[in-house]
């Protein structure tokens, strides 16, 4: 269950110099009270979404609403001095945040596989997916010489796009070799039909 609304809370008082109370007429009297209406997910606030403007005296304790008093153009000079309190946007600087994170490991992660596509090694693996389906399994290099990879294919698939945990068995994988170009494995890689490139650790 997602837990989301709204909720506001006063984030700063400004005075309005010079001007006498409506009701008392007890000069330099009145503030502008500011409350911040934020939406709010899992009590995270998101983003703020309107300011509302209190004003009260302090002698009479008398309060109106912006729309109510003959002072708004002067109240609203007051909330357009005033942003909205930072930690408002906190929900939406996290997930910002989290969203440049995995755009940078995602080209990080592709300049990784470029490379290790370029120098292949006895014990690679590499991710395939048919042309037209969403079906994934594993070729596994076998063995390096010149600019030819010897591999052998994994004779299961998976929908699982990461299907290295879950194939990589040596029981699930072809007997029967066979050979491709370091230039074919690039066109794979450039087609999309080879997604992932995997050097585990020796």
């Amino acid at each position: 269950m997602i837990f989301y609304g709204t909720n506001g809370k006063h984030f700063a008082t400004e005075p309005l110099p010079g001007v006498a109370c409506p009701a008392c007429q007890t000069p330099d009297s009145l503030h502008v009270g500011l409350v911040s209406r934020y939406a709010h997910i899992y009590w995270v606030p998101l983003f703020p979404y309107q300011k509302i403007a209190v004003t009260q005296c302090t002698h009479c304790h008398s309060s109106w609403d912006e729309k109510q008093l003959a002072l708004a153009p002067a109240v609203r000079e007051v909330k357009k001095s005033r942003r909205a309190p930072y930690w408002t946007w906190a929900g939406l600087a996290i997930i910002a945040a989290i969203s440049l994170y995995g755009y940078l490991h995602s080209i990080r992660d592709a300049h990784t596989d470029e490379a290790l596509l370029a120098s292949p090694r006895v014990g690679d693996i590499y991710t395939v997916r048919a042309d037209s389906s969403r079906r994934y399994s594993l070729l596994k290099v076998q063995q390096v010489g010149g600019n030819i990879v010897e591999l052998v294919a994994n004779e299961y698939e998976t929908d699982d796009a990461t299907p290295i945990n879950s194939l990589n068995e040596p029981a699930r994988y072809s007997k029967e070799p066979f050979t491709m170009t370091f230039l074919d494995l690039q066109i794979m890689r450039r087609k999309g039909q080879l997604t992932d490139v995997d050097r585990l650790a020796e």
